[in-house]
This record gives structure tokens, sequence and C-alpha cells, in this order.
């Protein structure tokens, strides 16, 4: 009988785990899709793209992966992006940003949205959004 227990909590703790992941990643996608269309606009692009490092990378390699490594930039991933984000920012503050970003964001929006990101977020964390952001708009233009 208890074994039949531990192979419960066990079947259900890896269902758990999976959701889990499965929920970050989708919404790790949603979160990065809205920043690369709706929150970075195309001068955020070109003051990146004016960093020769990262031109270099994202014309030459590509490998914006490892320039968020040289840079010792807290994150490069979506879902690392979404986990920071999350946690430093709020479910309530990012649903919010959402909403505006569905409904199409203005410059004033923008510019509070800006303003939230860059009060909650270190200039790092910042950087590495954009690079994540950077990154996506690349993969949709190949």
């Amino acid at each position: 009988m208890m074994k039949w227990v531990v192979v419960f909590v066990l079947l259900i703790g890896g269902i758990g785990y999976f959701a889990y992941n499965a929920i970050v990643n989708f919404s790790a996608n949603k979160l990065v899709d809205q920043v690369a269309t709706q929150i970075v606009d195309s001068k955020d692009v070109d003051k990146l793209m004016d960093d020769p490092e990262v031109a270099q990378y994202a014309k030459k390699s590509g490998d914006l992966d490892a320039l968020a490594a040289k840079r010792n930039l807290p994150f490069h991933t979506k879902e690392d992006a979404l986990k920071t984000v999350i946690k430093k920012v709020g479910m309530d503050d990012l649903k919010d940003m959402k909403n505006k970003a569905l409904d199409g964001v203005s410059p004033q929006e923008r510019r509070e949205i800006e303003a939230t990101l860059n009060e909650k977020l270190t200039p790092k964390e910042m950087e590495a959004l954009k690079l994540v952001a950077l990154k996506e708009i690349k993969k949709r233009q190949e």
C-alpha cells in the first residue's frame, strides 16, 4: 500500500514539474513576443546595434548568448528573462503591461512601461532583456 502512495506522489510531482516548465516556456514566448513587437522599438535596436561588439556578434556569428556571457549579464534565455521580470516587476505590473501591449502601445504608455522596467530592473538586466528581444527579432527575420 505504501509503495503505491509513493508512486502516486512521484507521478503527481513529475506531472507538476513538466506542467510548470511548459507554462514557463509558453509565458516566456508570449512575453518576448510582446517585448519584441510592442515595447522594443527600432531606436532601441539601432542603439544596441551601434555598439560594435553587439553588431559584430549579431551580424557575424549571430551568437548573442556568447555576448551575454562575455558581458556577464544575468540572463540570456527567454525563460530566465521571464523568471527575472516576474520576480522583480511582479505579476500585477506585468499583467498591466501585457494589457497595454495587447491594445497597442502609445508613446506615453511605452515611456511608462520603460520607466517601470528601469525602476525595477538593474541596467544589466535591462541590457540582457533587450539582447533577448534582439535575438528573437533576428530569429523572425530569418
